[in-house]
């Protein structure tokens, strides 16, 4: 893995990186949002507005598995206002559900059956809504299933903060079936509670199986399958090239690696989300040279919102 250099600067905000750009592309969790127990970062519902009026298209890129809609329910419920606060949102639920409903996996599914892994978090939303009228039906039976689906990790109902947790499981499963999964969400954790802390997702059992020999599908960022979906929301907004849309995150192997792959600048938030955690316990400099090439943003940001607004 090769070394990368310190960047020369460090932003305050979002504000003073978004003026080259027609869009901003924004995640969600870790970004402005801070988990279900917190709500709304300070000062991002105001930095999101004053983009806004500045004459950008705002979007939002989730790798939540939840339908858009519902995603949107939760944050308007919090205070988020269409075209003062945003213009669009895409999660990889919605992504997921097109490809399911379309018959569009890479690999044969003659069943049309999945098998859950993990089953169903008590306290977060469960999978119905994206497999709801599209082809396939779950299995109790992994013998019967084409695929894996990768439900949201979890140890009797609580979340857990070290993946190999679910380690033998994981090679258990492999050892008892060699069939494809599907993972809807990339992101490795979340930052969920108060104060929130990093726990397991599904892109965490998603690695360790692949790392086991397995076949896994991605669908969330870095996936370009969702830049792609979010273009052509920005695209009804005379926004056609990757190039002119700023993506911000937290992760640097989703957010940033998805946005570089796919021609589209990007910008990293240190002191919130996922990087925050990891520089609290790595250090600023340790953190950043252990990225990969295509994982190092065009700019480093504190946070999204402006001093004046946290």
């Amino acid at each position: 893995m090769p070394k990368q250099s310190m960047p020369a600067q460090i932003f305050p905000s979002i504000l003073d990186v978004a003026k080259p750009f027609k869009g901003i592309l924004l995640d969600a969790y870790g970004v402005f949002w801070n988990g279900n127990n917190v709500g709304f970062l300070p000062g991002s519902l105001e930095t999101m507005e004053k983009l806004v009026k500045a004459g950008k298209t705002v979007g939002i890129l989730s790798n939540s598995t939840q339908l858009a809609s519902k995603e949107l329910d939760k944050l308007r419920t919090h205070g988020l206002v269409d075209d003062k606060h945003f213009h669009f949102m895409t999660t990889s639920g919605e992504v997921a559900k097109h490809i399911f409903h379309n018959d569009q996996l890479p690999f044969n599914t003659p069943k049309k059956k999945f098998w859950l892994f993990g089953g169903m978090h008590p306290r977060l939303s469960p999978h119905h809504a994206i497999f709801k009228d599209t082809p396939y039906a779950e299995t109790q039976n992994l013998h019967e299933a084409d695929f894996i689906y990768i439900s949201i990790p979890h140890i009797n109902g609580e979340d857990q903060t070290d993946p190999n947790t679910f380690c033998e499981g994981v090679k258990e499963l492999k050892k008892m079936s060699n069939i494809p999964m599907v993972c809807a969400n990339p992101d490795r954790f979340a930052h969920e509670g108060n104060p929130p802390k990093a726990v397991v997702r599904q892109g965490s059992i998603a690695a360790m199986y692949e790392e086991l020999g397995g076949l896994v599908f991605y669908i969330g960022k870095p996936s370009s399958i969702v830049y792609k979906d979010a273009m052509k929301s920005f695209l009804k907004y005379e926004i056609s090239q990757p190039s002119e849309v700023l993506m911000v995150g937290d992760t640097p192997e989703t957010d940033i690696r998805g946005a570089k792959n796919f021609g589209m600048p990007s910008a990293l938030v240190t002191q919130t989300g996922i990087m925050a955690d990891r520089i609290s316990h790595l250090g600023f400099e340790k953190a950043v040279r252990s990225f990969s090439t295509n994982d190092f943003p065009n700019f480093f940001i504190e946070r999204l919102a402006d001093h004046g607004n946290k």
